[in-house]
């Protein structure tokens, strides 16, 4: 009985261990206040997992010939108080491109995609179907190789 309640111990203790010691991306706290991040750390370890995988992997970024003649939506900044599109985004620079920062719409079954001003630059979108799988994908192998 001893060792069952110390395996059931040592089990519990894991999940904690993995909840606390699961890192913020810092480009979250463009649009989660400190306390809403730090509770999921606590309290919800896999959807702070996968928020952390999608601001990295949730979109690609690509060339476009005559963005000026583009029938593409522009992208537009995020209006933290709104929650709403706000201004339009003019420049890309990939050193500090926060996906965070940005109005979008992640479509069920088809990627979308926004022109970033006169760039030339598309952010195109994963559909929600192709995340899922994408996330999974990451999981299964991340967890894998532990």
């Amino acid at each position: 009985m001893k060792k069952i309640i110390l395996l059931l111990s040592l089990i519990l203790m894991g999940f904690g261990l993995f909840s606390q010691s699961l890192a913020i991306d810092s480009r979250l706290y463009a649009i989660y206040p400190e306390d809403e991040l730090i509770n999921m750390q606590q309290n919800r370890p896999a959807d702070l997992e996968y928020i952390n995988w999608f601001v990295e992997n949730a979109y690609v970024i690509k060339e476009i010939a005559n963005p000026e003649t583009s029938d593409f939506p522009k992208l537009r900044f995020l209006d933290k108080e709104t929650k709403m599109a706000g201004a339009e985004v003019t420049e890309y620079n990939p050193e500090t491109f926060n996906v965070m920062e940005y109005y979008y719409e992640i479509l069920p079954d088809s990627s979308n995609a926004y022109l970033i001003g006169n760039t030339g630059k598309l952010l195109v979108f994963y559909s929600n179907y192709d995340l899922t799988k994408l996330f999974n994908e990451y999981r299964r192998t991340h967890y894998e190789n532990r």
